[in-house]
């Protein structure tokens, strides 16, 4: 199986008429028709001036009349102030405007648009929480680990060499630490990467939080406990989150004796969402969790390790026959319990 070590923000003014009337003194006739004469004359002239003035009193009276026809004709309201009424939505607007050639800037800019290069891969997004974890849920006390938050652990080790079973190379340069998450990427030449936890020890519980993007079957990402002080197969092997790529599942292997016998569980799984992966070894039980879920247990004492087992995060390449899409795996933090 796998070898290695793995670790993983819308009017006018109204004026009052006075007539007195007094007896007409006894005059000649001359004189009597003279005021007669007068008075004809000036009932002329004052009917003269209530003619020329009453049609400005009908005027008045006829305002009101006036303005009502005006408010109520249509070319009449569009004279007024825009600013005085309410903005109608983009919707509504005229379809003179909606139709309006764009100006030569709009134009230009979509012009130049059009001529970018595609935009490039999104970058690397941290998980966001924890998740659920078999921690929180049976009460873990935390001992170390590694977040990952802007850089990695000097505890980590990582590979550099021949690749799993000598197929492809380990490198450094495929290893790295991008917003919060450890990276590892496999090419399409068989470079990948892989690393371990100096610190070993005989018992204890671990749990990392990964995801597996889509890639290639030929990739192999996988969480493990590797012996520390004895030798493989015999020191035994614990992978508690292994899978492909391309797979949508993953298993876990307990690897043991020297002849390297095993027992394994699998489960369906989006793998290329987060996911909590943990494992518990006690004495004579070794336990993995998912999501704070139970998934495999063991307590038959010949599948336990014979000493003390540290942490490892590898993606390993297994070759099929052509040449690999680029894939790789995302680990957002492994922390150790007792």
């Amino acid at each position: 199986m796998t070898q290695g070590r793995r670790h993983r923000r819308r009017a006018g003014e109204n004026v009052d008429a006075v007539v007195t009337t007094d007896p007409l003194p006894q005059r000649s006739l001359t004189r009597r028709l003279a005021p007669l004469a007068i008075g004809a004359t000036v009932m002329l002239v004052a009917t003269t001036v209530a003619t020329v003035l009453r049609p400005a009193e009908d005027t008045s009276l006829a305002a009101p009349e006036l303005s009502t026809v005006i408010v109520a004709d249509p070319t009449t309201a569009l004279a007024v102030p825009t600013d005085a009424l309410p903005i109608p939505p983009t919707s509504n607007a005229p379809e003179s405007t909606k139709d309006a050639p764009a100006s030569k800037e709009a134009s230009s800019s979509t012009t130049k648009s059009t001529q970018k290069k595609p935009a490039p891969p999104p970058p690397v997004v941290k998980a966001v929480g924890d998740g659920k974890q078999a921690a929180q849920r049976l009460g873990w006390t935390p001992v170390g680990g590694d977040e990952f938050n802007g850089g990695m652990s000097s505890k980590w080790g990582v590979y550099e060499g021949a690749g799993n079973g000598g197929n492809g190379t380990r490198s450094e340069k495929q290893v790295s630490v991008e917003n919060g998450s450890l990276v590892i990427r496999g090419d399409s030449k068989g470079n990948s990467g892989g690393m371990a936890w100096s610190d070993g020890q005989r018992f204890g519980k671990w749990e990392m939080r990964a995801k597996f993007p889509a890639g290639d079957s030929q990739y192999h990402p996988v969480l493990i406990l590797w012996p520390s002080d004895h030798e493989w197969p015999e020191g035994g092997e614990i992978d508690f989150a292994e899978t492909t790529s391309a797979s949508d599942d993953v298993s876990f292997f307990l690897h043991y004796s020297a002849s390297n016998q095993q027992k394994s569980a699998t489960k369906k799984l989006d793998i290329t969402q987060w996911h909590n992966y943990a494992v518990e070894w006690v004495d004579g039980r070794i336990t993995g969790y998912i999501d704070g879920e139970k998934w495999f247990e063991s307590t038959d004492s010949k599948t336990m390790p014979p000493g003390k087992m540290h942490a490892t995060i590898q993606l390993d390449y297994f070759p099929d026959g052509g040449t690999p899409k680029q894939s790789e795996m995302l680990v957002d933090y492994m922390r150790i319990y007792k």
